[in-house]
């Protein structure tokens, strides 16, 4: 409950306006509901006295009445989708930043299926239900506006309605723990489904090649014949528990007239008032199946908000860091006894070393994984348990990201590029075009795309017809067009042939007089053009 009130806070702040035009539009729209029923009982109750002018004014009355509770239920509408759009909107967009504020520790925790349902079917239950929750707040208003009406025409009426609507919410909260159970499992199965889903179109160029659609058919199918399984037994539980309690609602209804017959036999009130319970009675039926729905929805609301707090928890707080300008930093680097990794078996042990600026630091040696753990550190990718790591003195996690950034930029080999065209690859990093050309020209790069068929506006897809190398270039023309001051290149230079990776080197060569420039390779070409080589073996980091 506190998870949820403190959600609802935030959602209350995040459009207020909103919230103000939907609960307008839904107090109007209860409200009708409420009067035409009586206005509509009048009419009936002037008919039985032969008063038809009355009854056809009222009658005539109702057809207004009508027209402007159509124009309010129209305007809910409008005003509904902009309070859901505005939520998703929100949502979405901190589940995508939460993402980038994770480290890939972190997020190794999901799966590709979990992490889509997070970011777009949990968002969507989380944003339905803040704006949903509008109308129930004034449907249980309205609640207490035909119990008080009950309570005016006879006190029966009155403890036969609250009593039943008290039992049958008991019922159906305690209910509701099963419920939930069921959509944890329900919403499991899912993710494995669609992680699934997504394997077999990432791999299909596997599943092709070695013809085993039939293997993967036979485990895709286990995974949908287990979510079809559990929502199965969701709805069944679901419907089930739902049509009883409405059978429940109907009998005491029905009963109520009964008795409400009797009263007017008795002379206590007139024909039209059985219309007026008769149609009060719906809406405490309809009302209740709202309740119910809220029920199920809440139970599944709590089940969204825990998968999508995974994503938002461990993610490091928007904390504003120091503003640095990259023209005041000399790009010197410093690792302090680092300790990274797991722990029990850690990729950097006690690793510490210094990277003077305005050189070319090349990191040889065998062990990749520290090497690559260096790069994800730089990067802000994942953080260490122990040690500290400097730019010019300044904690690197003490340094604003929109600063830090601009500061370092990498290209590594398995590095991926955006699905559209090439120029906008460019261009996404540094709108500047004609140094996108410029560079483009410098490494070698330019005169691959021109004989591509749509030259920079080739759209990258997987099955777009680009070399390897033209791929490794066009990550580190990415790269270079950052401007930044310190470079990172894996072995991606050295995976170039011999043409392009010297043209990369001399470029390389130019810019280190202001840049710092590291290079993981063990190339001896490459080693040759460093000005200082460490080695990373056994977790450490040695000057070589």
């Amino acid at each position: 409950m506190k998870m949820f009130l403190k959600e609802l806070k935030k959602a209350l702040s995040i459009a207020p306006k909103q919230y103000i035009l939907v609960v307008f539009a839904a107090i109007m729209i209860r409200a009708l509901l409420l009067i035409i029923p009586v206005v509509f009982s009048y009419s009936i109750d002037f008919i039985t006295v032969s008063n038809y002018h009355m009854a056809v004014i009222l009658l005539l009355s109702l057809i207004i009445i009508t027209f402007v509770y159509r124009l309010f239920e129209s305007l809910y509408i409008v005003f509904y989708y902009k309070l859901y759009n505005k939520l998703y909107a929100h949502y979405n967009n901190l589940a995508l930043s939460k993402t980038v504020n994770n480290s890939l520790f972190s997020l190794s925790r999901f799966s590709a299926g979990e992490y889509a349902n997070i970011v777009i079917t949990d968002v969507d239950v989380i944003s339905t239900f803040f704006t949903t929750g509008v109308i129930r707040f004034i449907q249980i208003i309205e609640f207490l506006v035909i119990y008080i009406y009950f309570y005016s025409l006879d006190i029966m009426f009155f403890i036969t309605a609250v009593i039943l609507s008290l039992v049958m919410l008991a019922i159906a909260i305690k209910y509701g723990d099963v419920l939930q159970t069921v959509n944890e499992r329900r919403k499991g199965a899912l993710d494995s489904m669609t992680a699934g889903i997504y394997g077999f179109f990432n791999n299909i160029r596997e599943v092709k090649s070695y013809h085993i659609f039939d293997r993967i058919l036979n485990k895709g199918q286990k995974e949908i014949d287990n979510y079809l399984s559990k929502n199965a037994a969701y709805s069944k539980n679901y419907n089930v528990s739902n049509q009883l309690f409405l059978y429940v609602f109907e009998v005491f209804r029905l009963l109520s007239v009964l008795y409400g017959l009797f009263l007017v036999q008795q002379g206590q009130f007139a024909v039209g008032t059985l219309l007026i319970i008769y149609n009060y009675y719906q809406k405490i039926i309809d009302n209740f199946t709202s309740i119910l729905t809220t029920n199920v929805d809440y139970r599944n609301l709590v089940v969204s908000l825990n998968r999508f707090n995974k994503l938002v928890e461990f993610s490091k707080k928007d904390e504003k860091g120091l503003e640095l300008d990259k023209g005041d930093i000399t790009g010197s680097i410093t690792f302090d006894h680092i300790l990274y990794g797991f722990k029990d078996n850690p990729t950097l042990k006690n690793a510490s070393m210094e990277i003077n600026p305005n050189s070319i630091t090349v990191l040889s040696g065998r062990d990749e994984a520290a090497q690559n753990g260096i790069y994800d550190l730089l990067l802000k990718l994942n953080r260490q348990h122990e040690g500290e790591i400097k730019i010019d003195n300044y904690n690197i996690n003490d340094i604003d990201d929109d600063s830090y950034y601009k500061i370092i930029s990498s290209a590594r080999r398995q590095s991926n590029l955006f699905d559209t065209s090439i120029k906008n690859n460019l261009i996404a990093i540094n709108d500047n075009y004609d140094l996108a050309l410029e560079i483009s020209k410098r490494i070698g790069l330019d005169e691959k795309i021109m004989k591509l068929k749509d030259g920079y506006d080739t759209v990258l897809t997987e099955n777009t017809p680009i070399s390897q190398n033209t791929r490794m270039l066009l990550i580190i023309a990415r790269c270079l067009l950052k401007k930044s001051k310190i470079i990172l290149l894996d072995d991606i230079v050295g995976s170039l042939d011999r043409e392009h990776e010297k043209l990369i080197l001399k470029y390389l060569e130019e810019l280190k007089s202001d840049h710092t420039i590291l290079i993981i390779s063990n190339s001896d070409d490459i080693i040759s053009k460093a000005d200082y080589v460490l080695d990373i073996s056994n977790k450490k980091i040695t000057n070589k």
